[in-house]
């Protein structure tokens, strides 16, 4: 689970993966993790940037948080050996 806590303890969920049993050889599940915080808008406010993995895919997202919720403003597929 990806979480933020904002200025008055208030808690927001980015990302939750439940658990589940999946197959070694080739997973079924991606996992999420923190890669940067970064003002990737320009308007001045932190926006968070992670890391998505799954069987040959990756991802990077960038989530803007405003206002107590969060929006994917961006996200990239990518590939990789």
């Amino acid at each position: 689970m990806i979480v933020i806590v904002d200025q008055s303890s208030k808690l927001l969920v980015l990302r939750e993966l439940p658990f589940t049993k999946t197959d070694i050889d080739k997973p079924d599940v991606t996992s999420w993790s923190p890669l940067d915080l970064a003002d990737a808008e320009g308007d001045g406010n932190v926006d968070v940037i992670l890391s998505g993995d799954a069987y040959e895919d990756h991802w990077i997202e960038v989530i803007s948080v405003k206002n107590g919720s969060a929006k994917t403003i961006f996200s990239g597929l990518g590939y990789y050996l």
